[in-house]
C-alpha cells in the first residue's frame, strides 16, 4: 500500500455533516485492518500481570500503543482542521471515536426533519451525472433507514414541512421539544398558533389582494396571472394549458388542440312568423260590395 493511502485510508473527509458516510467507511477500513476491536474497546491497553516478563510486556504494550495511535492518526487525517484540532486531548482511539459519535451523530426529530426536507428539495444539478446525484441521495437514504422514529412523529414531520413561514416559531419549538410531543398535542399547538396569528394572516391576505390590483392607466400588457408587465394573461409563460399541459398559453390558443367543428355552436331553429299581410290575404272577405 502506498504511503499516501496509509496516511489517508478513505476518500471521505469528515466535515460534520457527512458523519454517517465517513464513519461507515472508516469502520469498514478498520475491520479490514483487524483494528476495529480497539475502537469498540474489546481490545484494551494491557496491564502487566504477575510473573510476566518485562520485555515481553513492553513489546505487547508498544504494539497496542502503535495501533491505537495509528487509528488516531487516520481519524485526524480524514477530518477537516476545525475538527481534528480538537483531538489533542485524546490518547485513546475508543474515547476519540465516542467523542465524534456524540458530537456529529445527530438523532431526534430535528435531524429527521432536516433529512426529509433535504430529500424533498434535492434535485440533479446542471452538469451532474446520475451517479453523482445518487451519491448525494444515498447517505440520506442510509440515515433514514437507520432512523428509529414512530409513525406519528413521521406524520408530524410532514405537517411541519408544509406549514407557512409564519409558523416558524412553533415549528422550531416542536422540533426541539424534549420529550417529543404526541401528534395530537403538536397539532393543538399549531392550531393555537393559527388563532393567535389570525389578525396578522388577515392583514397578509389584504396585502395580497391589494398587490393584484391594477390601477387605472397601468400598462395594457399587465398579466393578471403572474402580476408582471410585458405580456397578457393568454400567453403568460407561467400559465399551463389544460389540454397539452405545456406552459405559455391557454386552452383556446393551444397549437395542438384539434379545431372545433363548424357546426359546434348551437344554431337557432328557423321559425317563419306569419306577417300581417299574409294573414290579411287569407282572411275571409266579409265586406259587402255596394251596388250602383
Amino acid at each position: 500500500m502506498e504511503k499516501s493511502e496509509i496516511a489517508r485510508p478513505i476518500s471521505t473527509i469528515l466535515d460534520g455533516s457527512n458523519y454517517i458516510t465517513w464513519a461507515n467507511q472508516m469502520k469498514s477500513f478498520l475491520i479490514g485492518r483487524k483494528l476495529w476491536r480497539i475502537v469498540t474497546g474489546d481490545i484494551t491497553k494491557l496491564t502487566k500481570q504477575e510473573k510476566e516478563d518485562d520485555s515481553k510486556f513492553i513489546e505487547c504494550l508498544e504494539e497496542w500503543d502503535s495501533k491505537n495511535h495509528q487509528i488516531i492518526t487516520w481519524l485526524s487525517n480524514t477530518s477537516i482542521p476545525a475538527i481534528h484540532t480538537q483531538f489533542d486531548a485524546f490518547e485513546n482511539a475508543k474515547e476519540l471515536w465516542n467523542f465524534l459519535s456524540t458530537r456529529f451523530k445527530s438523532v431526534g426529530l430535528t435531524h429527521y426533519y432536516q433529512l426529509h426536507n433535504s430529500l424533498v428539495n434535492l434535485n440533479q444539478d446542471v452538469g451532474q451525472s446520475v451517479n453523482e446525484y445518487l451519491a448525494v441521495l444515498q447517505p440520506i437514504w442510509t440515515q433514514l433507514d437507520q432512523a428509529t422514529i414512530s409513525k406519528d412523529h413521521l406524520r408530524l414531520i410532514k405537517v411541519l414541512m408544509g406549514l407557512h413561514p409564519e409558523y416558524e416559531s412553533v415549528r422550531a419549538a416542536l422540533l426541539h421539544r424534549s420529550p417529543l410531543p404526541s401528534l395530537d398535542a403538536a397539532i393543538q399547538e399549531i392550531l393555537f398558533e393559527e388563532r393567535r396569528l389570525g389578525i396578522n394572516l388577515s392583514k397578509h391576505s389584504d396585502a395580497v389582494l391589494a398587490s393584484t390590483y391594477s390601477p387605472p392607466g397601468a400598462s395594457s400588457t399587465f398579466c393578471k396571472n403572474c402580476k408582471l408587465t410585458g405580456h397578457k394573461f393568454i400567453n403568460c409563460p407561467k400559465i399551463e394549458c389544460r389540454y397539452c399541459h405545456k406552459p405559455g398559453h391557454i386552452l383556446d390558443n393551444c397549437p395542438i388542440k384539434p379545431p372545433r367543428p363548424r357546426n359546434y355552436s348551437t344554431k337557432a331553429k328557423n321559425f317563419t312568423k306569419p306577417s300581417n299581410s299574409s294573414a290579411a290575404a287569407v282572411a275571409p272577405d266579409n265586406s259587402t260590395t255596394p251596388q250602383f
